[in-house]
């Protein structure tokens, strides 16, 4: 059995999230990725729609979802 612990987001608005953790175990799935990185990424775009207001209007891009696993602070350019 896999296990993959929730991503830590200050719950906003949970309307949805069950639905984007779907949408984006789906999306992995497409894309080829394994079981563990199918849950992990369903688990980062469930966080993205917690932590925002509305069902969909937060939820993330492909290349959004690695953001949720970078330590707080983190740079990008």
């Amino acid at each position: 059995m896999l296990v993959e612990p929730a991503v830590a987001v200050r719950a906003v608005d949970p309307v949805g999230a069950g639905d984007a953790f779907v949408a984006g175990y789906l999306v992995a799935k497409l894309d080829g990725l394994n079981p563990a990185g199918r849950l992990r990424t369903g688990c980062a775009t469930g966080a993205f729609a917690a932590s925002n207001f509305g069902d969909w209007e937060c939820l993330p891009r492909r290349d959004d979802v690695e953001l949720m696993f970078r330590e707080s602070g983190t740079t990008l350019r």
